[in-house]
């Protein structure tokens, strides 16, 4: 009886002990060590925080936020205006590389800004890069030319590295579906009303999309799973969040506390 009893509670303590293999899922570094972190070392899409974050062992990849200048060169912010984060006003949209090369975000290291073209490419090799662009103009209300966008795409060779898994996030479908149809792999970002039937109605080659984590269920993954469509959700911090995210069996998620992140799943 005693010996029943004792194999019992060694099977009880080694099931609830167990963790659960969430190794298929990508761990991505949201804007690289997360957005408006307090905790993190560098400021949210600076190139101290995207390098430290591909550094890391455990992720796969980062997510940036980009803006076009006025003389088409794409750089690393996620705000609208530049006095949110920085020493500067307006916005990069409206200003060239004599003055974008002297802003500085007001955090403890006073990371300059930084232009797509400047991180270091070699630590992305083998991993996935996500590309948040902005498409619309924030000083003048107006939507910046796809082709204008798609120019400054292509002019970074790096992009076009076939060891770096490239993608385009947008909540525009017109201009992802532009941008497919000139060879990059794009997600499109959805929300909670998003309406998938007229998604399919338009027969859209996209095949991921990016939501934040509180919109979608584990059910709704799965059946966007079923109709060829990848899930990729955002919008975690907690050690809790990070949880509930895997166990919904993304496809990746893209997480404001990496280091955590990569705790949970390995």
């Amino acid at each position: 009886m005693h010996l029943i009893r004792f194999i019992f509670v060694v099977f009880f303590l080694f099931s609830c002990s167990k963790k659960e293999d969430y190794s298929s899922i990508q761990v991505i570094g949201h804007a690289g060590m997360g957005l408006a972190m307090s905790n993190s070392m560098y400021h949210d899409n600076s190139k101290e925080s995207v390098e430290y974050a591909l550094k890391m062992r455990g992720c796969d990849g980062v997510e940036i936020d980009i803006q076009l200048s006025s003389d088409g060169e794409f750089w690393l912010y996620h705000d609208q205006d530049l006095n949110t984060e920085t020493n500067f006003t307006g916005c990069i949209s409206e200003m060239s590389f004599q003055d974008l090369n002297n802003v500085k975000y007001n955090s403890w290291y006073h990371e300059k800004l930084c232009r797509l073209k400047d991180i270091d490419s070699s630590l992305l090799v083998g991993k996935t890069l996500y590309l948040d662009i902005r498409t619309v103009n924030f000083c003048k209300n107006m939507e910046v030319l796809s082709q204008s966008l798609l120019d400054a795409l292509n002019s970074i060779s790096f992009l076009h590295n076939s060891g770096i898994n490239t993608v385009v996030v947008s909540n525009n479908h017109y201009f992802l579906s532009f941008l497919s149809d000139n060879g990059y792999n794009v997600a499109l970002e959805i929300d909670v009303d998003f309406d998938f039937l007229n998604f399919q109605l338009l027969n859209s080659s996209i095949t991921e999309f990016i939501v934040k984590n509180n919109n979608i269920t584990s059910s709704q993954i799965s059946f966007y799973k079923s109709n060829g469509i990848d899930v990729t959700i955002f919008e975690m911090r907690s050690a809790s969040g990070i949880r509930k995210a895997l166990k919904k069996n993304p496809k990746a998620i893209m997480t404001d506390d990496l280091r955590e992140a990569i705790i949970e799943v390995y």
